[in-house]
Protein backbone atom coordinates (compact mmCIF):
# COMPACT_ATOMS: atom_id res chain seq x y z
CA UNK A 1 0.00 0.00 0.00
CA UNK A 2 1.39 3.49 -0.68
CA UNK A 3 0.64 7.03 0.35
CA UNK A 4 2.14 10.01 -1.30
CA UNK A 5 2.89 14.06 0.10
CA UNK A 6 1.03 16.92 -1.09
CA UNK A 7 3.59 19.60 -1.31
CA UNK A 8 1.73 23.33 -2.06
CA UNK A 9 3.56 25.87 -3.76
CA UNK A 10 3.60 29.74 -1.87
CA UNK A 11 1.75 31.02 -4.06
CA UNK A 12 -1.19 28.47 -2.55
CA UNK A 13 -0.61 29.85 0.88
CA UNK A 14 -1.04 33.54 -0.91
CA UNK A 15 -3.85 32.53 -2.29
CA UNK A 16 -5.18 31.44 0.98
CA UNK A 17 -4.33 34.90 2.04
CA UNK A 18 -5.45 36.51 -0.43
CA UNK A 19 -9.01 34.87 -0.22
CA UNK A 20 -9.16 35.70 3.76
CA UNK A 21 -8.37 39.05 2.94
CA UNK A 22 -10.52 39.60 -0.11
CA UNK A 23 -13.71 38.37 2.64
CA UNK A 24 -13.96 34.99 0.67
CA UNK A 25 -13.73 33.04 3.94
CA UNK A 26 -16.56 34.85 5.25
CA UNK A 27 -18.31 32.06 7.07
CA UNK A 28 -15.58 29.79 7.76
CA UNK A 29 -14.34 30.07 11.74
CA UNK A 30 -10.74 29.76 12.49
CA UNK A 31 -9.23 27.68 14.93
CA UNK A 32 -5.79 27.26 16.62
CA UNK A 33 -4.78 23.80 17.11
CA UNK A 34 -1.68 22.37 18.99
CA UNK A 35 0.47 19.63 18.12
CA UNK A 36 -0.50 16.82 18.68
CA UNK A 37 -4.53 17.62 18.37
CA UNK A 38 -6.73 15.14 16.41
CA UNK A 39 -9.12 17.43 14.43
CA UNK A 40 -11.54 14.42 12.69
CA UNK A 41 -11.43 10.92 13.10
CA UNK A 42 -13.52 8.29 10.83
CA UNK A 43 -16.32 8.36 13.68
CA UNK A 44 -16.58 12.31 14.44
CA UNK A 45 -20.07 13.46 13.52
CA UNK A 46 -18.54 16.38 12.44
CA UNK A 47 -18.75 16.88 8.40
CA UNK A 48 -16.97 20.49 7.82
CA UNK A 49 -14.56 21.90 5.19
CA UNK A 50 -11.09 22.68 6.20
CA UNK A 51 -8.15 25.06 4.96
CA UNK A 52 -4.74 25.10 6.50
CA UNK A 53 -3.77 29.18 7.32
CA UNK A 54 -0.30 28.04 8.75
CA UNK A 55 1.08 25.06 9.94
CA UNK A 56 0.63 21.05 9.06
CA UNK A 57 -1.60 18.30 9.04
CA UNK A 58 -1.37 14.90 8.88
CA UNK A 59 -3.95 12.80 6.96
CA UNK A 60 -3.74 8.97 7.72
CA UNK A 61 -5.36 5.72 7.95
CA UNK A 62 -4.99 3.58 10.71
CA UNK A 63 -5.14 0.17 11.49
CA UNK A 64 -4.90 -2.59 14.57
CA UNK A 65 -1.10 -2.11 14.66
CA UNK A 66 -0.22 0.25 11.81
CA UNK A 67 -0.68 3.86 10.58
CA UNK A 68 -0.74 4.91 6.76
CA UNK A 69 -0.01 8.44 5.67
CA UNK A 70 -2.04 9.48 3.35
CA UNK A 71 -1.17 13.41 2.76
CA UNK A 72 0.42 15.86 4.78
CA UNK A 73 -1.33 19.63 4.35
CA UNK A 74 0.18 22.77 4.35
CA UNK A 75 -0.85 26.63 4.16
CA UNK A 76 -3.58 26.76 1.20
CA UNK A 77 -4.69 23.16 1.11
CA UNK A 78 -8.18 22.11 1.81
CA UNK A 79 -9.72 19.23 3.21
CA UNK A 80 -13.26 18.16 3.99
CA UNK A 81 -13.50 15.44 6.71
CA UNK A 82 -16.09 13.70 5.47
CA UNK A 83 -13.63 10.78 4.50
CA UNK A 84 -12.60 7.48 6.46
CA UNK A 85 -9.32 9.25 7.99
CA UNK A 86 -7.86 10.54 10.77
CA UNK A 87 -6.55 14.03 10.58
CA UNK A 88 -3.72 15.58 13.36
CA UNK A 89 -1.60 18.33 13.83
CA UNK A 90 1.97 17.85 13.39
CA UNK A 91 2.82 20.98 14.63
CA UNK A 92 0.79 24.21 16.05
CA UNK A 93 -1.72 24.73 13.25
CA UNK A 94 -4.38 27.32 12.37
CA UNK A 95 -7.27 26.50 10.29
CA UNK A 96 -10.16 28.36 8.66
CA UNK A 97 -13.31 25.48 9.28
CA UNK A 98 -16.88 25.57 7.74
CA UNK A 99 -19.89 23.33 8.16
CA UNK A 100 -19.92 21.42 4.14
CA UNK A 101 -23.50 22.36 3.90
CA UNK A 102 -22.56 25.85 4.44
CA UNK A 103 -19.53 25.83 2.08
CA UNK A 104 -21.82 23.98 -0.68
CA UNK A 105 -24.42 27.06 -0.51
CA UNK A 106 -21.71 29.74 -0.34
CA UNK A 107 -20.06 28.29 -3.23
CA UNK A 108 -23.66 28.18 -4.82
CA UNK A 109 -24.82 31.98 -3.97
CA UNK A 110 -21.42 33.60 -3.76
CA UNK A 111 -19.71 33.80 -7.66
CA UNK A 112 -16.21 35.28 -6.46
CA UNK A 113 -15.95 32.22 -4.47
CA UNK A 114 -15.02 30.06 -7.27
CA UNK A 115 -12.38 30.67 -9.20
CA UNK A 116 -10.34 30.82 -6.32
CA UNK A 117 -11.75 27.47 -4.97
CA UNK A 118 -11.45 26.13 -8.71
CA UNK A 119 -7.68 27.05 -8.47
CA UNK A 120 -7.07 25.59 -5.09
CA UNK A 121 -8.48 22.36 -6.15
CA UNK A 122 -6.61 22.14 -9.48
CA UNK A 123 -3.53 21.93 -7.28
CA UNK A 124 -5.02 19.15 -5.34
CA UNK A 125 -5.58 17.22 -8.26
CA UNK A 126 -2.18 17.95 -10.08
CA UNK A 127 -0.73 16.54 -6.70
CA UNK A 128 -2.80 13.32 -7.18
CA UNK A 129 -1.54 13.54 -10.84
CA UNK A 130 1.90 13.26 -9.89
CA UNK A 131 1.06 10.54 -7.14
CA UNK A 132 -0.17 8.20 -9.71
CA UNK A 133 3.12 8.83 -11.92
CA UNK A 134 4.94 8.36 -9.06
CA UNK A 135 4.12 4.78 -7.76
CA UNK A 136 3.04 3.84 -11.56
CA UNK A 137 6.66 5.13 -13.21
CA UNK A 138 9.11 5.93 -10.58
CA UNK A 139 11.26 3.60 -8.43
CA UNK A 140 12.21 3.99 -4.55
CA UNK A 141 14.97 6.69 -5.52
CA UNK A 142 13.30 8.47 -8.04
CA UNK A 143 10.10 8.70 -5.71
CA UNK A 144 12.71 10.20 -3.05
CA UNK A 145 14.24 12.63 -5.59
CA UNK A 146 11.71 13.88 -6.61
CA UNK A 147 10.20 14.48 -3.13
CA UNK A 148 12.96 16.41 -2.09
CA UNK A 149 13.09 18.15 -5.07
CA UNK A 150 9.52 19.48 -4.69
CA UNK A 151 10.65 20.57 -1.45
CA UNK A 152 13.64 22.66 -2.16
CA UNK A 153 11.69 24.27 -5.09
CA UNK A 154 8.94 25.38 -3.04
CA UNK A 155 10.01 25.75 0.14
CA UNK A 156 13.73 25.47 -0.08
CA UNK A 157 16.19 28.69 1.23
CA UNK A 158 18.84 29.84 -1.57
CA UNK A 159 22.02 29.72 0.02
CA UNK A 160 25.48 30.29 -0.81
CA UNK A 161 26.63 26.88 -1.56
CA UNK A 162 22.81 25.44 -2.44
CA UNK A 163 19.57 25.00 -0.98
CA UNK A 164 18.59 24.75 2.20
CA UNK A 165 15.60 21.94 3.03
CA UNK A 166 13.74 21.95 6.21
CA UNK A 167 12.51 18.61 6.74
CA UNK A 168 9.30 18.84 9.00
CA UNK A 169 8.81 15.13 8.49
CA UNK A 170 10.81 11.95 10.23
CA UNK A 171 12.12 9.26 8.41
CA UNK A 172 9.13 7.01 9.11
CA UNK A 173 6.54 9.99 7.31
CA UNK A 174 8.58 9.95 4.20
CA UNK A 175 9.13 6.27 3.79
CA UNK A 176 5.47 6.15 4.81
CA UNK A 177 4.50 8.50 1.81
CA UNK A 178 6.19 7.28 -1.02
CA UNK A 179 5.30 3.66 0.14
CA UNK A 180 8.91 2.07 1.17
CA UNK A 181 10.82 1.65 4.34
CA UNK A 182 12.42 3.92 6.97
CA UNK A 183 15.83 1.88 6.84
CA UNK A 184 15.23 2.84 3.04
CA UNK A 185 15.05 6.57 3.14
CA UNK A 186 18.19 6.24 5.64
CA UNK A 187 19.90 4.30 2.96
CA UNK A 188 19.45 6.42 0.34
CA UNK A 189 20.08 9.62 2.22
CA UNK A 190 23.60 8.31 3.68
CA UNK A 191 24.48 6.96 0.06
CA UNK A 192 23.42 10.31 -1.61
CA UNK A 193 25.62 12.32 1.12
CA UNK A 194 28.70 9.77 0.72
CA UNK A 195 28.34 10.97 -3.17
CA UNK A 196 27.54 14.06 -2.39
CA UNK A 197 23.77 14.87 -4.09
CA UNK A 198 22.88 15.89 -0.34
CA UNK A 199 24.49 17.52 3.13
CA UNK A 200 22.47 16.57 5.89
CA UNK A 201 22.44 20.17 8.10
CA UNK A 202 20.63 19.03 10.92
CA UNK A 203 17.61 16.41 12.28
CA UNK A 204 15.38 19.23 10.23
CA UNK A 205 17.42 19.65 7.23
CA UNK A 206 19.23 19.33 4.57
CA UNK A 207 21.48 21.11 1.80
CA UNK A 208 21.43 20.85 -1.52
CA UNK A 209 24.53 21.77 -3.34
CA UNK A 210 23.16 21.30 -6.71
CA UNK A 211 19.45 20.50 -7.56
CA UNK A 212 20.60 19.65 -11.42
CA UNK A 213 22.25 16.75 -9.92
CA UNK A 214 19.44 15.48 -7.36
CA UNK A 215 17.18 16.18 -10.31
CA UNK A 216 19.81 13.11 -12.43
CA UNK A 217 18.04 11.01 -9.62
CA UNK A 218 14.56 12.02 -10.33
CA UNK A 219 13.79 10.04 -14.07
CA UNK A 220 10.50 7.18 -14.51
CA UNK A 221 12.14 3.88 -14.42
CA UNK A 222 12.61 2.57 -18.10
Amino acid sequence: MNAHAHLPSPDLAAMAQGAADAGLLAGFSQRELPKGYLLSTPDSPHNQVLMVRSGLLRVYLAGDNRELNLSFLEAGDIYTTHTPTYVEAVVPTSIWLIDTRAFAHKLATDPSVTPVMMRVMGRLLSNAVGLIEDLAFREVPARLARFLCQLAERRGLRQEHGWLVPLDFSMQDIASLLGTTRQTVSSLINQWEREGVLQRQSRRSLLVPSLDKLKAHCSPAP
